[in-house]
């Protein structure tokens, strides 16, 4: 190859290399403009802003003050309670306290979904599987 067939292939590489940055820099921006729209979409069916206690009448759902069974209770929610606001949930309990636990509370602790909530002022945990989306009034 002479020296200027040599050049162009490095040229034509150059603009190459040039354009597929423009496109990734074009499809990261993209993903940055859309990834709201859909997490949106996604908190509002996975993580509703607002509970209710989806428990028989009479039955009392405890608030705790950390997400374990263990944890001092602070409260208790009366079934069909609503207008319970969702801090934010997470499944297990804390991986000291879970290395520290028996098997058997390993086994229900890993499937136990905790829920962080606050109803009249009370903050705390309550077992998630009691929860159900709700409406704000």
């Amino acid at each position: 190859m002479s020296y200027r067939q040599d050049v162009f292939v490095a040229m034509k590489a150059i603009s190459t290399i040039k354009i597929s940055l423009r496109m990734g820099v074009m499809a990261a921006a993209l993903s940055v403009l859309i990834a709201p729209l859909a997490s949106t979409a996604q908190a509002d069916v996975d993580h509703p802003e607002f509970f209710r206690v989806k428990m028989k009448p009479g039955a009392t759902l405890n608030v705790r003050k950390d997400p374990s069974i263990k944890a001092k209770k602070i409260g208790a929610l009366p079934a069909e309670t609503d207008g319970i606001v969702n801090l934010g949930c997470h499944v297990g309990m804390p991986y000291l306290e879970w290395r520290n636990s028996t098997t058997a509370v390993r086994k229900v602790e890993t499937r136990r979904k905790w829920c962080n909530i606050q109803y009249n002022g009370m903050v705390g945990w309550t077992a998630g599987q009691y929860l159900e989306a709700d409406r704000p009034d």
